[in-house]
């Protein structure tokens, strides 16, 4: 049998999907460099010492598709932090020749099977927006969207013959394997009901709280990736002298690390989230979502700041609300752009 291409297609039974072997690390490489040359942003998937030692700690779970001869033709890993209740779902690729036979598919619900059996909490994936497959996966496999993050690669990530018009933007899917029976949530009132409208998916029972004052230090980290010219400023626990420890990072990074990106992680179970989103909106941040588990004591609201021109009409969506959520998040944009130009 043969494709249109006149590349040879098997029958479906004559491909394998199973968990990754060390002597497969070799050919997923050969598999990412037939896909995306030297471009992936995932420079560990490039060394097959470092994916057979990263499965051995439990940082990657990688599940690998082989042809009849044996020979790898598709990857796809959850990435876990260590002890990371959550894991991220990505690094999935099927090499052109064999695509169209549900590899992608089978190879994602093997990775399901070995969350479930990790006991993990839940799965996110990030979906480019110039094309629309890696969401239908999503959706197919009940990852719901929940946050989109504007221009956090470069244009180069990908290997094509002609560079991304823009920066590439990716939306945050999330799917609970083990939902909680209750989620508290300080979401600001003037989010509440897109925050609402997330939720919702989930079938969640939410605990909508009021602000309350905030004591004592905080603490927040900063991890800023200059290849990626992307940051995260992550708040770990409200304090009084966040708000000014924000905008200092804020700052730093636009001023001297060349920062195009930045994405601002706050904890919803904590009562000052409110009054320091507001703070960090006044600096230029505007809501891009919510990340279920994304914070130590709960959920994560997050927030983002551009430093770069970027059209959100170019982004390729698929999901109906995922629409909803990427027009929320352009008017926000625009008019913290507006406050900011007001304020200079």
């Amino acid at each position: 049998m043969s494709s249109t291409n006149g590349s040879a297609v098997l029958p479906a039974s004559s491909y394998t999907v199973r968990r990754l072997r060390p002597e497969d690390a070799a050919g997923v490489t050969e598999c990412v460099r037939h896909v995306y040359g030297d471009s992936y942003c995932h420079p560990e998937i490039y060394v097959p010492e470092q994916i057979i030692k990263l499965n051995k700690s439990g940082e990657l779970v990688s599940v690998v598709a082989l042809d009849a001869d044996g020979k790898v033709i598709g990857h796809y890993a959850l990435e876990r932090a260590p002890n990371g209740e959550i894991a991220e779902e990505g690094e999935a690729l099927v090499v052109p020749e064999h695509r169209h036979e549900h590899l992608m598919e089978r190879m994602r619900s093997l990775l399901e099977e070995e969350a479930n059996a990790l006991t993990l909490r839940g799965l996110f994936g990030r979906a480019v927006t110039n094309h629309i497959f890696t969401q239908k996966v999503h959706d197919r496999f009940g990852l719901r969207p929940c946050a989109l993050s504007l221009g956090v690669l470069p244009r180069s990530f990908h290997n094509m013959a002609d560079p991304l018009p823009q920066r590439m933007s990716l939306l945050l899917g999330f799917k609970f394997l083990q939902p909680p029976s209750r989620v508290v949530v300080h979401a600001p009132n003037w989010h509440k009901a897109m925050c609402a409208r997330i939720y919702d998916q989930f079938q969640l029972a939410v605990d909508f709280r009021e602000p309350g004052p905030i004591d004592g230090p905080g603490r927040l980290a900063v991890d800023f990736s200059k290849e990626m010219q992307e940051a995260l400023i992550r708040v770990q626990e409200v304090g009084t002298d966040t708000a000014a420890e924000v905008s200092q990072a804020h700052r730093d990074l636009c001023n001297t690390g060349g920062v195009q990106a930045i994405i601002l992680e706050l904890p919803l179970a904590q009562a000052g989230t409110a009054e320091l989103c507001r703070s960090a909106e006044e600096d230029g941040f505007f809501f891009s979502g919510i990340g279920p588990c994304f914070a130590s004591d709960g959920d994560a609201l997050r927030l983002q700041f551009l430093n770069i021109e970027l059209d959100i009409g170019l982004l390729q969506i698929e999901n109906p609300f995922a629409r909803e959520l990427v027009a929320y998040v352009g008017k926000e944009r625009a008019r913290a752009t507006r406050a900011v130009s007001c304020a200079s």
